[in-house]
C-alpha cells in the first residue's frame, strides 16, 4: 500500500509564507501606491484661498458677529498665471512725452490704452469662439479611454492576482440633430451683437476722450482768463493809489481795489486747482494714470461748427440705421428667435453612429489552487463594435414645451428692449440736436458780450484816468469783462461738446468723429 502524507491545510499565500522579503516589497509597493491615491485625492479638492478660508468649514470665513468689522485673512503670493497688468507701465509705455496730442491723438491713445476697449475685444473673441464649438456639433467626436489596475480574484478554487489593462477608442457622430441649426446660428448672431458691441465701446470711448478734452483745454482757458483779470485788478490797484496820492481817490476806493485784486487771485487759485481734477478725468477717459506726463493741444486749434446741414429726421433715421447698440440689440433679437427653434426642435429625435474597438489585457499570478497550479496568464483579446442609435424623447413632463415657452417670451423680452433702444435713440438725437442749435446761438451772443464788455471796460479806464468816472464803475466794468471771457468760454466748450454728443447719438463711426 503506498504512504500517504498527513493532511495539511492549504496554503493560500505560500510565497508570501517562504519569501519574507518577498512579503516586505509587496508590502512597499502597497504603501506608495497608498500615498500616491491619497496624493491624487489631494489634488482633487478645491485649492484653499486664504481670503476666503478652509474649503471643509467655508462658515468661518463670514463676519464672526453682527457689529464686527469683518478682516480678511493674511492672503499669500499667488503663483497663478493671471495677467496682473500695470496701467502706470502701459500708459508710459503709449504716451510720447515729446509730442503734442490732439484730439485725434488722444482719441487713439484711448482705443489703444483704455481696458474698456480690450474687455469688448475679448468678448467678441470670445463669441467667435463660442461659434466654433457651436458648429463642432457637425464634427464626429473621437474618445480614447484607458483603465488600468491591480487586484485579486477568486474563480472556484482558484485565487490569482495581477494586473489588468483596457485601452479602447470611441467615436460618436450625431448624424441627426433639429436643434443643430438653431444652435448655430444663435451662437452667430450673438458673436454679430459683439462685434456691434465692440464698435460701440470703441464710440463711448472716443466720445468720453472728447468730453474729457474739451473740458480739460477749458480749464486751461479760464485759467488764462483768471490770469489776465489779476493783470487787470492789479492795474487798477495801481491806477487807484496813483489817485489817491493826486488826492483824487479815497482810501475806501483804494481797499475796495485791494479785495477786488483778492479775489482775483482765489478764483486764479481756484481754477488751477479745477485742472488737477480735469486732468484726473481726461488720464481716466485715456485709460492711463494721470501722473504720467502729457501734453495736450489748446482748444484754440480746435475748429468750431457754424451750422448743422442734417435736419433732426434725417439724424434720426441714420441713427437708427447704423448704430451700432442697435444693431446689436437686433442680433440678440434674432438669437433669442434662435433659442425657440433650438426647443421646438426637442420635439424631434436625434440619430447617432457610435464606434467602439478596446481590448482588454491581463497579467495574473495564480496564487493558490489544486496542484499542479496552471501557469500564469498573459493573455487578451480585442472588444469592437458600430451601431447607430436613435433617439425620441416621448414624455419629459411637458420640460420641452415649457422650454419653448420660455423661449418665447425671452424673444418678446428681446423684442421690448429693442424697441425700448429705439426710442431712446430717437430722444437722444433730438435732444443733442436741439442742444446744438442752442449752443450756437448762445456762441454768438457769448462773442457780441464780449466785445462789448471788453470796449465798456477800455472805455471806463480811460475815463476814470481823467478823473470822469468812479471806482465803483471801473471794479464793476473789469468784473464784467471778467464774466464775459468766463461765458465765451463755456459756449465754446458747451458747442463742442454738444457737438460731439450728437455725433455719439446718431452713431457716426470714429474716423468721422
Amino acid at each position: 500500500m503506498p504512504k500517504t502524507e498527513p493532511h495539511r491545510p492549504l496554503n493560500r499565500f505560500p510565497e508570501i509564507v517562504a519569501d519574507p522579503m518577498l512579503w516586505s516589497t509587496r508590502l512597499a509597493v502597497w504603501a506608495s501606491l497608498f500615498t500616491v491615491v491619497l496624493s491624487m485625492a489631494a489634488c482633487a479638492l478645491p485649492p484653499y484661498k486664504p481670503e476666503v478660508g478652509d474649503v471643509l468649514a467655508p462658515q468661518q470665513a463670514a463676519p464672526a458677529t453682527r457689529h464686527s468689522r469683518w478682516r480678511p485673512r493674511t492672503i499669500e503670493p499667488d503663483d497663478s498665471p493671471v495677467d496682473k497688468t500695470d496701467a502706470a507701465a502701459v500708459g508710459r509705455a503709449l504716451v510720447d512725452p515729446k509730442k503734442e496730442y490732439g484730439l485725434a491723438d488722444l482719441v487713439d491713445l484711448g482705443l489703444r490704452a483704455n481696458p474698456a476697449t480690450r474687455s469688448a475685444w475679448e468678448q467678441a473673441r470670445a463669441a467667435a469662439a463660442g461659434l466654433g464649438m457651436a458648429e463642432a456639433a457637425w464634427l464626429p467626436v473621437l474618445t480614447a479611454k484607458a483603465n488600468a489596475g491591480y487586484g485579486q480574484q477568486t474563480e472556484a478554487v482558484f485565487l490569482f492576482r495581477g494586473f489588468t489593462t483596457t485601452p479602447s477608442l470611441g467615436l460618436s457622430w450625431t448624424l441627426f440633430d433639429f436643434g443643430r441649426p438653431a444652435k448655430i446660428d444663435q451662437a452667430a448672431q450673438r458673436l454679430v451683437a459683439a462685434d456691434f458691441n465692440f464698435n460701440r465701446t470703441h464710440q463711448k470711448v472716443a466720445y468720453e476722450v472728447q468730453r474729457a478734452y474739451f473740458a480739460y483745454v477749458a480749464t486751461q482757458a479760464e485759467i488764462d482768463a483768471a490770469e489776465a483779470t489779476v493783470r487787470q485788478t492789479e492795474k487798477n490797484a495801481v491806477s487807484v493809489r496813483a489817485q489817491l496820492a493826486n488826492g483824487l481817490a479815497t482810501r475806501p476806493e483804494w481797499l475796495l481795489a485791494v479785495q477786488d485784486k483778492a479775489k482775483a487771485d482765489y478764483e486764479l487759485q481756484a481754477a488751477r486747482g479745477k485742472l488737477s481734477h480735469s486732468r484726473a478725468e481726461l488720464a481716466e477717459s485715456l485709460g492711463i494714470t494721470p501722473d504720467i506726463e502729457l501734453k495736450v493741444a489748446r482748444i484754440e486749434a480746435l475748429p468750431l461748427p457754424e451750422t448743422i446741414e442734417p435736419t433732426a429726421d434725417g439724424l434720426i433715421d441714420q441713427a437708427l440705421s447704423q448704430r451700432p447698440d442697435l444693431s446689436a440689440r437686433l442680433a440678440e433679437l434674432r438669437a433669442r428667435e434662435a433659442e425657440i427653434r433650438k426647443a421646438e426642435a426637442a420635439f424631434w429625435p436625434t440619430v447617432s453612429l457610435n464606434a467602439k474597438a478596446g481590448s482588454t489585457i491581463f497579467d495574473y499570478q495564480y496564487l493558490s489552487g489544486p496542484a499542479p497550479l496552471p501557469n500564469n496568464i498573459r493573455a487578451g483579446y480585442l472588444d469592437y463594435g458600430a451601431g447607430i442609435s436613435f433617439e425620441w424623447n416621448l414624455f419629459e413632463g411637458w420640460a420641452s414645451t415649457n422650454a419653448v415657452r420660455q423661449a418665447t417670451a425671452k424673444r418678446g423680452e428681446a423684442q421690448a428692449e429693442f424697441d425700448a433702444l429705439q426710442l431712446q435713440i430717437i430722444k437722444d438725437v433730438w435732444k443733442s440736436y436741439a442742444d446744438v442749435k442752442t449752443a450756437l446761438r448762445k456762441r454768438e451772443f457769448a462773442i457780441a458780450l464780449l466785445q462789448a464788455a471788453e470796449q465798456s471796460y477800455y472805455a471806463l479806464k480811460a475815463s476814470y484816468a481823467n478823473g470822469l468816472s468812479t471806482v465803483i464803475e471801473l471794479l464793476t466794468a473789469e468784473r464784467n469783462l471778467s464774466s464775459a471771457r468766463d461765458t465765451e468760454i463755456e459756449s465754446r466748450t458747451a458747442l463742442l461738446q454738444a457737438a460731439a454728443a450728437l455725433v455719439y447719438a446718431s452713431g457716426d463711426s470714429n474716423d468721422r468723429q
